[in-house]
């Protein structure tokens, strides 16, 4: 199987189920998930990374994270 490269980091609210239903793993083992206690805190990280930043479409921040 070929895993297709994207990398990016995806932005998520606390408790979203799409990291809840893989146990809070990367299907490629790839990844992380780091917690923040503010979504700027959030934003600054992933902007410190240089990598495309996604919001998820599911539990759309900022809204939860505001």
């Amino acid at each position: 199987m070929r895993i297709k490269k994207n990398p990016h980091i995806t932005i998520h609210c606390d408790g979203c189920n799409q990291i809840k239903k893989r146990g809070g793993r990367h299907t490629t083992g790839k990844g992380s998930y780091k917690s923040y206690s503010t979504y700027q805190d959030a934003i600054l990280y992933a902007q410190s990374t240089g990598l495309n930043i996604i919001h998820c479409s599911f539990c759309k921040p900022p809204r939860c994270l505001s």
